[in-house]
């Protein structure tokens, strides 16, 4: 196995970050939607640009440290590091558009802030020059400050009647689209990660340009090993490294409570109960463990493809299984820290409270939610292997 030891620059520069996203934490929740300082200087450290190939000017970096990266990003503040995380991930697009396409999106001299959405809520029909394209999607995260926008339509004929692929699957499609294209509904009014801003979109009859979309399941065009990875087994790992940085997050702020703090009722400080010792030391192991196995299986999948070897579905089961599970413990760790810290806990001045609203959203994601465990414990136990990832 190849294991990704050393610290790559832009984790290096997502450090130095921290302080002045952490800072604005409170207000861009407020606000619901980050800073644009807060998504300026992620471009401007290359953070955006390491999922993008490096043949349209991206750094084209290793998923471990694409993750590592969302991932103190999150430690800062969660929604900052989805919405870092969303970017990436749209990113990967750029491997499996036309290289015109890509290169006019990629490479042009504004710095490119992708914002993505998956679901096929849209429709579009193809005509003379590329696609109309109407729709409206859900969960559009960053698109705030977001200056292209990546969403899913189904394809259909002029009657507006859905075509089929041969298996009778609907054709889906991914079209770019560009700011002036669609509109940002203000819908996103949530318990967690409110400064993601991750409202409504919509597109009315606009024109996409020919070869200004893709298909997740074409192949890649160009050929790196981050983008020969399967696209699909990069979702689980990339959300559940948003709430392995807000338990991190959590866990220090645990620990600064106790500094200070004595129960009402007693005079032993908190840090001195028994019972903080062991819920901080079972909040530090579940966090650490969770987040030690999902690199592993992540490493592990990328040595095979890095080998040109296919990608096996256990492999890809266990990269999907290891992302619900960081995500599921590290969610668990934070809400041992939540209640250990008793009143401290609930108070808008305290951080903990935001960490435990922000990750029990993450948990709610669909590439991380509990009902992946069956998903997958059927796959190891059954011999049934399509559809399940």
């Amino acid at each position: 196995m190849t294991t990704n030891t050393s610290e790559c620059a832009e984790l290096t520069k997502a450090r130095r970050l921290v302080p002045e996203i952490a800072a604005r934490a409170a207000q861009s929740e407020q606000d619901r939607r980050l800073a644009a300082d807060t998504v300026q200087s992620m471009v401007e450290s290359g953070l955006v640009q390491m999922a993008i190939p490096n043949e349209y000017g991206g750094l084209e970096s290793h998923l471990s440290d694409t993750l590592k990266v969302v991932e103190e990003i999150s430690y800062a503040d969660a929604s900052a590091g989805w919405c870092l995380m969303n970017y990436q991930t749209t990113a990967f697009g750029a491997a499996q558009l036309p290289p015109s396409a890509a290169t006019g999106i990629f490479a042009g001299p504004e710095r490119t802030v992708p914002a993505g959405v998956l679901a096929p809520t849209g429709r579009g029909r193809f005509v003379d020059g590329g696609m109309i394209v109407s729709g409206r999607w859900a969960f559009a995260s960053g698109c705030d400050n977001a200056n292209w926008l990546l969403a899913a339509v189904v394809i259909t004929d002029d009657d507006d009647n859905p075509q089929f692929n041969l298996d009778g699957s609907p054709q889906v499609l991914l079209p770019f689209f560009k700011r002036n294209q669609f509109e940002i509904l203000d819908t996103w009014r949530v318990s967690g990660l409110r400064a993601s801003g991750s409202h409504d979109v919509e597109v009315r009859d606009e024109l996409v340009q020919e070869g200004y979309w893709l298909s997740l399941t074409d192949p890649p065009v160009v050929s790196g090993t981050l983008f020969q990875f399967p696209v699909v087994s990069t979702f689980p790992p990339a959300v559940a490294a948003v709430a392995l940085g807000v338990a991190r997050a959590a866990l220090d702020c645990f620990v600064d409570i106790t500094r200070s703090k004595i129960p009402i009722g007693g005079t032993t400080p908190l840090r001195e109960l028994g019972s903080a010792q062991i819920d901080v030391a079972r909040a530090e192991a579940l966090t650490d463990s969770a987040r030690s196995y999902m690199y592993e299986t992540v490493e592990t999948l990328w040595a095979i493809v890095e080998q040109g070897q296919p990608a096996t579905i256990d492999a890809r089961r266990r990269v999907r299984l290891a992302g619900i599970h960081a995500a599921d413990t590290a969610a668990s760790a934070v809400d041992l820290l939540y209640n250990a810290a008793g009143a401290s806990s609930i108070a808008d001045t305290c951080p903990l409270q935001r960490h435990f609203r922000d990750v029990h959203v993450v948990t709610q994601h669909m590439h991380v939610s509990g009902g992946g465990y069956e998903r997958m414990g059927k796959l190891r136990l059954t011999d049934v292997l399509d559809g399940l990832l």
